[in-house]
């Protein structure tokens, strides 16, 4: 049963109504979610959801989303605006055939990000990845500041000694064989492309490393901060039909923080 830590204030602002202060009255409400209150203090609430089906409520926005309806702030469903095609370019490599196929990506511009807003949208990116990903295995997720970055994109191969780039979190450049040996992702999820004799990468047309899927972003773009205001999302996997469900409720998170 996946457990969420929301702040209560952002969860307010993102409903626009302020939530009980009784946890039983929040229970009630969150029952038609198929949640329940785990601990309330402060600004802090912990809610266990009971429905594994529901990729959308792994995270805040998602649960604001659907109790908007419940509270009745919105009626029917709530229509997001398209801006349509990007014009972005993505190459794919054939090699990656056989080690993981799939990438789809969006571009949302207009993005509003606070602290809080980074930590929901990181929280629902880890909880995506480890529960409906399966551990990453199946889909894993990267965001980018768009502005950073020069497309056309690649999303090709490298031989592990081959690519060096700053890994998230690092300071300095280390290969992807050096990453699975140092980094703390490396280490957690260098099991999945170990086996293979080359491993994904994602390049912009700069030759500039956005990632090494699905193990860690870029230090220079993949990181986002409060000053970000488009964002490139990307979601890599073994199965095209959960790479677009994952990116689909990526992309509506960050709508619902105001970008389109």
């Amino acid at each position: 049963m996946p457990t969420l830590e929301v702040e209560r204030e952002d969860l307010e602002e993102l409903l626009g109504v302020r939530l009980p202060d009784d946890p039983e009255r929040l229970d009630e409400i969150l029952s038609f979610i198929k949640g329940e209150v785990k601990r309330m203090s402060g600004n802090e609430i912990q809610i266990d959801i009971k429905d594994s089906n529901r990729a959308d409520l792994l995270g805040v926005e998602g649960v604001a989303r659907a109790l908007r309806g419940i509270l009745g702030i919105e009626k029917g469903l709530k229509r997001y605006e398209v801006m349509g095609e990007s014009g972005v370019v993505i190459y794919v490599d054939n090699r990656l055939r056989d080690i993981r196929p799939y990438i789809a990506c969006a571009a949302v511009r207009g993005v509003r990000l606070s602290d809080a807003a980074i930590r929901h949208i990181m929280r629902f990116q880890d909880k995506l990845d480890q529960t409906y990903g399966r551990g990453r295995r199946r889909t894993s997720i990267g965001l980018y500041d768009f502005n950073l970055i020069t497309p056309p994109l690649h999303y090709t191969v490298s031989r592990p000694e081959e690519t060096k780039f700053v890994p998230l979190g690092f300071s300095e450049e280390l290969t992807l064989a050096e990453i699975l040996k140092r980094h703390p992702k490396g280490v957690e999820y260098g099991h999945i492309v170990k086996p293979f004799n080359v491993w994904p990468i994602f390049i912009d047309s700069m030759g500039k490393v956005l990632s090494f899927p699905p193990i860690i972003n870029s230090n220079d773009l993949g990181r986002v901060t409060i000053e970000t205001k488009n964002v490139l999302v990307e979601v890599t996997g073994t199965s095209l039909k959960a790479v677009l469900h994952t990116l689909t409720n990526v992309v509506l998170a960050l709508a619902d923080r105001g970008g389109a």
